[in-house]
């Protein structure tokens, strides 16, 4: 079982399983989980009736593109959405320090996925949740785990991850500076 695990944490996820992002679809929010690795797919499932979506985002790093992949379910977002994406295409350069002042502002955080921000892709903690979505979802975590499928393969701890927020914007970045 360990073997196969480790093994599953060592490939990288299934590309084709994913939809890009369209640029003039974006804003929208999406609640779900970064996929890193074969692993992450296996271990967190969001259960059908929910109907989730696996969403690749490109993003821009060293003047080279990468993707992001999430798997989750979209959310009808609130208002502010807008507001905050506008604001965040304005501040030049974002930093990790300034997009949190940014959130903090708008009472909002990121405290627990800091790590997941990326040009266009601007995580959120599940706790603003109400803040950012008019779905009737809580943000309580037991809650959010009766949303999981769970795969009887794996362990039975290996599907508890918390759920986070990503706001996903067109980037900001033009496309033709990507070598």
């Amino acid at each position: 079982m360990i073997n196969t695990v480790t093994r599953l944490a060592e490939q990288p996820v299934t590309k084709t399983k994913y939809k890009q992002s369209c640029n003039t679809s974006l804003p929208r929010v999406i609640m779900g989980f970064v996929m890193k690795n074969k692993y992450d797919e296996k271990r967190l499932s969001i259960k059908k009736m929910l109907g989730p979506v696996n969403v690749s985002h490109t993003y821009v790093i060293d003047n080279k593109p990468e993707s992001i992949h999430i798997h989750g379910v979209w959310l009808n977002p609130q208002p502010i959405m807008n507001k905050l994406c506008e604001t965040i295409s304005r501040a030049k350069p974002l930093t990790p320090q300034s997009y949190m002042n940014i959130l903090k502002y708008s009472r909002l955080s990121c405290g627990n996925c800091l790590q997941h921000l990326r040009d266009g892709v601007y995580p959120m903690d599940i706790t603003c949740l109400p803040l950012l979505s008019k779905n009737k979802f809580k943000s309580d975590y037991l809650y959010l785990r009766s949303l999981l499928d769970h795969n009887n393969q794996l362990p039975w701890f290996s599907s508890w991850s918390e759920f986070n927020l990503f706001m996903l914007c067109p980037s900001f970045i033009e496309p033709n500076n990507y070598k």
